[in-house]
């Protein structure tokens, strides 16, 4: 994407293609961090029955594209929307644009449910309980070791009440206000990780 007249021409044939009404740009190109190797993310919302996924090569560019049906823009939004945050209106032929992204606004603000005590605790006891069978060494254990650091990022947030939004934000939002879980990231993530480094961790993600 070089400019508004590639987002003119999208906007464009997606309402051709799939009869958008409302189309909202979202992801790193609305925020202005996109880099070369990023994907356009758009949400449209048009008279279909069910959600439709458009994920192609577009002009050189990785289109990602959710076409909603337009019940959802009438609807209170679940967290699925929330990745729809700070997005720019690209089509609003019906004046709902806005209105649905004030609700998602409103909802981002409000936060997260609560996690009960069993789901907290079922958390961290996983936690450990995956740390001890990585010790393992064999290739299960390689997988878990993946896994692990996948679900850690979203525990971290589950865990503090805090919405998680993707990896990008979430590791930007950790070297911003929790420096030190952010360096533990790093260390288990580093080419020549130990499972010191994972251990330590597990520590600071599951002592919410």
């Amino acid at each position: 994407m070089s400019g508004p007249s590639d987002l003119d021409a999208l906007t464009d044939e997606l309402r051709r293609r799939h009869g958008l009404h409302t189309l909202l740009l979202y992801g790193s190109h609305a925020r202005g961090d996109e880099t070369p190797e990023s994907d356009v993310d758009v949400a449209g919302f048009a008279e279909v029955g069910a959600t439709i996924r458009d994920a192609r090569l577009w002009c050189g560019t990785y289109l990602d594209a959710f076409v909603y049906p337009t019940a959802v823009l009438e609807t209170t939004p679940d967290a699925e929307l929330l990745k729809l945050v700070g997005a720019r209106v690209l089509l609003d032929e019906r004046g709902l644009a806005q209105p649905l992204l004030d609700r998602i606004a409103e909802l981002e603000r409000r936060g997260p449910p609560a996690l009960t005590a069993d789901d907290a605790q079922m958390r961290r006891v996983w936690a450990h309980k995956m740390l001890a069978r990585i010790r393992r060494g064999d290739l299960e254990a390689r997988y878990r070791h993946h896994w692990l650091l996948y679900q850690l990022l979203e525990d971290h947030f589950a865990l503090r009440g805090v919405w998680y939004r993707g990896p990008k934000e979430a590791l930007a939002s950790l070297a911003r206000d929790a420096p030190a879980t952010f360096a533990a990231f790093e260390r288990a993530l580093g080419v020549d990780e130990s499972l010191a480094g994972l251990a330590a961790l597990v520590e600071l993600v599951v002592n919410a």
